[in-house]
C-alpha cells in the first residue's frame, strides 16, 4: 500500500493524503460521523441523496449532471449507514487526475469546489429551507424503497430481525425509517437535521492523487472553512453496551404469500465493530459462510440439504450476527438445530485448520480488493479512520493471522442466541 500522510487542517479535523501517480484517476472524499436520533432515519437517508442532486451554482439536477459531464464525466457517490450510536455520511468524487486534464485549469479545485458546493450550499427556498417540491420528490423515492422491502423476503426478514432485537432504550432501526417518519418530514425539520450533520459531526477528509499535499490542504481549508472552525462534534466511537440476550430466545413468526419460507437467526456479539477484538467477528463470519466450503454451507446446505440458501451477515449498528436461511415450510426447527450444531463445532474448537486457512485467504482477498483502485481505497480509508480502525493492510491482516482455532472457540462461546424470526407461507405447516 502507498504511504498515508495525515495532515491537521485545524484542531480535530484531519486529512489523509495518499500520493500516487499510478492511475489516471484521483479521488476525494469527506465523511461526517454524527449521532443517530430517534425519528431521523428517513431524514438522514433523504439528506444524502438530496445534497448530491443540485447546488446553488447548479440549481437543478439537469444542470448539476451537465456540470459533472463537463468535468470529464466526474462521478459522485454517497453512502449513509448506521454503526452503533452513529450515522456515517460519506460524499466522494472520483475524477481524472490533474496531469491528464486538458483545457480546464485548476481542475482538482473545480472538483472539490463542486463537492463543497453540493454539501454546503444546497438549493434553499425564500425561508432558507429545502424547497418543498424537492422534498416531496425525495419522499416519493424513499417511500418506494421502504415499501419494496416487503416484496423482498430476505430484506424484509432482516429488517424484522433488526426491529425485534433492538434495544428499546435506543434507536437504531430501520435503516430507511418508516412511512410515518417520511410523512412527518418538513422543510424545517430536514434543515435542522442537515445543520446537525454539518456542525455536530466528527469530520474527516481523504484524497488520493498526484496533487501536492499542501495544495489539497489549502483547497479544503478554503472551500470547507466554515464547518471546520464552527463545529461542536459529539464525541464517541461506536457501540454502547447492549441489553442482555433474551432468555428464553425471542421467537416471532409471520405469514406471507409465496411458497418458500425464510428463517432468520440472530446472535448477540460480545464486541462492536470499532472495539477491541472486532477482527474475530470477521473471521467467525468467514468460517461460517464466507470462505470456500464454510461450515454453514457445507454442513447445513450441502451435506444435509436442510435449506436452499444460507449465509451470515453482521449488523454493526446493533452488534448482531445474523444467519439467514431459505428453507422449506415446516423445517425451521430442523434447520435451527443444524445451525446450532455448527456453532457447537466452533465453540468446542473442532474447526479443521484448513478451513481457518481458507477463511484467512478470503478476508485477505477482501482487503486487497479495497486497495486495488483509488475509488475503493479512499472510501475504505475514510470509513475506517472515522471509527479509529487500522488502515494499513499489513496491520489489518496481521490481526487476523494471529487468530487461532482456540481463539475463535473462546470468542464463539460469548456469542449468544438472541432471536428467531420465521417468515412462512399462509396456512403452511409449522414445526414451531
Amino acid at each position: 500500500m502507498r504511504p498515508i500522510n495525515t495532515l491537521t487542517l485545524c484542531p480535530g479535523v484531519l486529512l489523509d493524503y495518499i500520493p500516487t501517480e499510478d492511475y489516471k484517476n484521483a479521488s476525494f472524499a469527506v465523511g461526517f460521523k454524527y449521532k443517530i436520533r430517534s425519528g431521523c432515519s428517513s431524514a438522514d437517508a433523504m439528506l444524502s441523496r438530496l445534497l448530491f442532486r443540485s447546488s446553488r451554482d447548479y440549481p437543478t439536477h439537469t444542470l448539476f449532471s451537465r456540470r459533472l459531464e463537463e468535468l470529464y464525466s466526474t462521478s459522485l457517490s454517497l453512502q449513509s449507514s448506521t454503526y452503533g450510536d452513529f450515522r456515517v455520511a460519506t460524499f466522494q468524487a472520483t475524477f481524472l487526475d490533474e496531469p491528464y486534464v486538458h483545457g480546464i485549469p485548476s481542475f482538482t479545485r473545480e472538483i472539490v469546489s463542486t463537492v463543497a458546493g453540493a454539501i454546503l450550499r444546497p438549493v434553499l427556498d425564500q425561508n432558507g429551507r429545502f424547497p418543498l417540491d424537492a422534498i416531496e420528490q425525495e419522499k416519493s423515492t424513499l417511500l418506494d424503497q421502504i415499501r419494496a422491502i416487503k416484496n423482498n423476503k430476505n430484506a424484509y426478514a432482516m429488517t424484522r430481525l433488526a426491529e425485534i432485537t433492538a434495544d428499546p432504550d435506543r434507536y437504531d432501526v430501520p435503516d430507511y425509517g418508516t412511512v410515518a417518519e417520511v410523512d412527518a418530514i418538513t422543510p424545517a425539520s430536514l434543515f435542522k437535521r442537515y445543520r446537525e450533520m454539518l456542525f455536530r459531526s466528527e469530520l474527516r477528509f481523504v484524497y488520493e492523487g498526484s496533487l501536492p499535499a499542501d495544495e489539497i490542504a489549502r483547497l479544503i481549508s478554503e472551500l470547507f472553512g466554515k464547518i471546520l472552525t464552527e463545529r461542536r462534534p459529539i464525541s464517541g466511537n461506536c457501540c454502547t453496551a447492549r441489553r442482555a440476550p433474551h432468555v428464553p430466545i425471542l421467537r416471532v413468526s409471520e405469514e406471507t404469500d409465496g411458497k418458500q419460507a425464510i428463517l432468520g437467526l440472530s446472535y448477540r456479539l460480545p464486541v462492536g465493530f470499532a472495539e477491541v477484538g472486532a477482527e474475530k467477528i470477521t473471521m467467525l463470519s468467514a468460517v461460517l459462510s464466507d470462505a470456500p466450503m464454510a461450515l454453514l454451507f457445507s454442513e447445513v446446505r450441502e451435506k444435509n440439504g436442510f435449506c436452499y440458501s444460507i449465509r451470515t451477515s453482521v449488523r454493526a449498528s446493533s452488534r448482531n450476527l445474523i444467519v439467514m436461511c431459505g428453507i422449506e415450510p415446516g423445517s425451521e426447527r430442523e434447520v435451527e438445530r443444524a445451525v446450532s450444531r455448527v456453532f457447537t463445532t466452533v465453540r468446542t474448537g473442532k474447526i479443521d485448520p484448513a478451513l481457518l486457512s481458507a477463511a484467512l485467504a478470503f478476508v485477505k482477498m477482501s482487503v486487497a480488493s479495497a486497495y486495488e483502485n483509488v475509488d475503493s481505497t479512499v472510501g475504505y480509508v475514510l470509513f475506517r479512520r472515522l471509527f479509529k480502525r487500522p488502515v494499513d493492510p499489513d496491520e489489518i491482516v496481521g490481526r487476523w493471522e494471529k487468530i487461532t482455532v482456540d481463539d475463535l472457540a473462546g470468542f464463539a462461546k460469548k456469542v449468544r442466541p438472541d432471536a428467531v424470526y420465521l417468515l412462512t407461507p399462509k396456512g403452511g405447516c409449522r414445526n414451531g
